[in-house]
């Protein structure tokens, strides 16, 4: 006897074709995995407890890292305000401050080319 084998000939999909399966198969998992997954975690008392206890550590450590931060930005501001202070009453010291060791803002610097040179003059002169 005589075996004849039936073939079946499958036709190469046209890639739109393709991207409308992948697209429909992305749907069906979305939708199963939003009816399974969240609607069944949101249902849940461990997950809801799970959630508050995580969310209550998220706070507190939030919390503590900004009055952490706060404390060494004032301790910083301290430590610059005490700098300044002690520069400019060395300054006054060496009769260099002029008015008494009183902070006075900073004066702007000439512009153009005379206040490169004169720049250039003053960085020169602190190097020698």
């Amino acid at each position: 006897p005589t075996q004849t084998k039936s073939t079946i000939a499958v036709l190469p999909l046209h890639p739109i074709y393709k991207a409308k399966m992948n697209q429909f198969i992305q749907r069906v998992a979305n939708y199963l995995a939003n009816e399974i997954f969240i609607k069944g975690l949101a249902q849940s008392k461990t997950f809801q407890k799970f959630a508050v206890h995580t969310d209550k550590h998220i706070q507190k450590y939030k919390k503590e890292g900004v009055e952490h931060l706060n404390s060494q930005l004032d301790e910083l501001h301290k430590q610059a305000t005490k700098a300044a202070y002690s520069t400019a009453s060395s300054n006054a010291a060496r009769g260099g401050g002029g008015g008494g060791g009183t902070l006075k803002p900073p004066q702007r610097p000439m512009e153009g080319i005379p206040g490169f040179f004169n720049a250039l003059g003053r960085v020169i002169r602190r190097d020698l």
